[in-house]
């Protein structure tokens, strides 16, 4: 994507170009407002024209200029990468992704450049990075420098102000540095990216230019690297990317994380011939690039840390969202007793139950497990739970109501998640209960005598959210005084102790079969009985019960 960088008091600021035009100047109106009473209101501004980018000057006062030549108003000249845009005194320079100069790894970005070279003759000394260098070389200096950093850093917590900090007192440590600059890597494979550069003379828009043989040894070996007078020296005259710099001093040393992998580098050098760097320097160097690595890792982690913090908020929330979803109360009516419980094994799950009075005569059992836990799993869960409620408002045919629950749900549903569904509507009246399966284990009954049935694994059909229109088949069976009907997800039976072992469906069975009569109890005994067998392992699935009975 192509983008305009400010360059400011040796630093760089990105701004992606997305919608043209793109105005430049003091009013509050211009895309990119600039604080200079030598820029006129209205200055100058990037048009998009078949496929290109041009600048043009709005007629302003001071002119706008064009790598240094100025720019006749209102005439738009197409811009290339790396273009130069000086508007009063606020330099700019012009990036596009588009070219191959602009790929970060290869080309010039924020005024750097890596070239490619063959001679490693350019490295004049070396010294391996880690901890604080050799002791003995300048320990008073190292001290200064070390605490010249921590001080610059003191209250630093935003990952992208630690750069131009750390530069801003390596200029202050290496008075004879005249450019510096400093690049990251987001990870070990992917290409450095320069974040931060610092030109003692603020007048100068030139180029950094680093050699990329220096920049790949500095990360392979984890060493500090020094170059002297790399301009005159006559070994380097066939190394045009060095001899052209009049660089007559460079060091490059990596900055290293906790782990010992090198996630940037740090480079300074000076065109003062009589200035140049030693070996000392390069001790003090690394020992400096050691604090500011150790700043860039606490940085991170307290991102990190902050991010964490923010996300268990916002689950938090989504956790008060999705129990709002649930009952906050079962119906109790003459007759019957109903009990469920819910345990996500995150913050947020994609278990489902539902049980509310359609009418006063009609009791509607809504429950469900999506393929899936977590955030996923509760972003079906809900929108699950709308289904239905919305269905049953103007239905209570079982049959009518689970085409259009799924109909629903098979809209836009994602990929590889469904919902295993269990609907069913109790009549108070005449003690039937409709019932459809789809694609859930079939409920446990628990006969007044003690005995247990389970609803034919023939009527199951599909989960929710795969076939539209699928025909499923209506169960009809009667209510018995004593009856008692329990459903559960697939946390209950698939709860594993310490050694892997499954609470599985036949310990469900023999549970209910050796159970309590009430309802209530029996859910709650169940659930406890879950947990024992999990003996304090974590909980990998969400766990579900509802259990509801006829009493009289």
């Amino acid at each position: 994507m192509p983008r305009i960088v400010l360059l400011k008091e040796g630093q760089a600021v990105p701004y992606q170009l997305t919608t043209f035009p793109v105005r430049f100047g003091r009013h509050p109106d211009c895309t990119v407002q600039l604080d200079s009473n030598m820029v006129s209101r209205f200055h100058a501004q990037l048009i998009q024209k078949a496929g290109q980018i041009l600048v043009e000057d709005l007629d302003s006062g001071n002119g706008s200029f064009l790598n240094g030549k100025q720019l006749a108003a209102s005439t738009p000249v197409a811009l290339k990468d790396g273009d130069r845009i000086k508007l009063g005194p606020i330099k700019f320079r012009f990036e596009d992704d588009a070219s191959d100069s602009a790929v970060v790894a290869t080309g010039t970005v924020l005024g750097l450049e890596l070239n490619d070279e063959d001679s490693s003759s350019t490295i004049m000394g070396s010294a391996a990075a880690g901890g604080y260098g050799l002791l003995d070389v300048r320990p008073e200096d190292k001290l200064k420098g070390i605490l010249k950093i921590n001080k610059t850093l003191a209250g630093t917590v935003e990952v992208r102000n630690i750069s131009p900090k750390i530069l801003e007192a390596l200029f202050e440590i290496f008075p004879q540095a005249d450019r510096g600059s400093i690049l990251i890597r987001d990870t070990p494979t992917t290409p450095l990216r320069p974040v931060a550069q610092k030109l003692r003379d603020l007048n100068s828009d030139e180029s950094v230019r680093l050699s990329r043989t220096i920049l790949d040894r500095v990360l392979e070996d984890k060493a500090g690297i020094l170059s002297a007078d790399a301009a005159s020296d006559s070994r380097f005259s066939a190394s045009e990317s060095i001899s052209s710099l009049t660089i007559h001093s460079m060091m490059c040393v990596p900055m290293l994380d906790h782990k010992e992998i090198p996630f940037g580098v740090i480079n300074l050098d000076t065109q003062n011939p009589m200035k140049r760097f030693t070996d000392d320097d390069l001790q003090l160097l690394l020992a400096v690039a050691s604090q500011a690595a150790n700043a860039y890792e606490n940085a991170r982690l307290l991102v990190t840390y902050l991010q964490k913090e923010k996300q268990d908020k916002e689950m938090s929330i989504a956790m008060g969202v999705q129990r709002a979803l649930l009952p906050e109360k079962l119906p109790q009516v003459d007759g019957y007793h109903f009990f469920a419980s819910y345990d996500a094994a995150q913050a947020v799950g994609g278990d489902y139950f539902d049980c509310f009075m359609i009418n006063k005569d009609l009791v509607c059992v809504s429950f469900g497990d999506v393929a899936g836990k977590g955030v996923p799993g509760a972003l079906i869960m809900s929108r699950m739970a709308s289904v239905v409620q919305n269905t049953m408002s103007f239905t209570s045919d079982v049959s009518v109501a689970i085409q259009s629950i799924n109909d629903h749900m098979c809209h836009s549903m994602v990929e590889g998640r469904f919902v295993t569904y269990i609907l069913g509507v109790i009549d108070l009246r005449t003690n039937i209960i409709t019932l459809v399966n789809a694609g859930h284990m079939s409920p446990v009954i628990k006969k007044e005598d003690g005995s247990i049935e389970e609803i034919s694994d023939s009527a199951i059909g599909i989960p929710v959210g795969i076939i539209s229109g699928y025909p499923y088949e209506v169960v009809e069976r009667q209510i018995d005084p004593g009856d008692i009907f329990t459903l559960i997800t697939d946390g209950v039976d698939e709860a594993m102790d310490p050694d892997g072992n499954l609470y599985s469906k036949d310990r469900v069975i023999e549970f209910i079969r050796n159970g309590s009569t009430n309802p209530d109890e029996l859910g709650k005994d169940m659930l406890a009985d879950v947990r024992a067998h999990a003996n304090g392992r974590d909980q990998n699935d969400d766990i579900t019960i509802m259990v509801f009975g006829r009493t009289k």
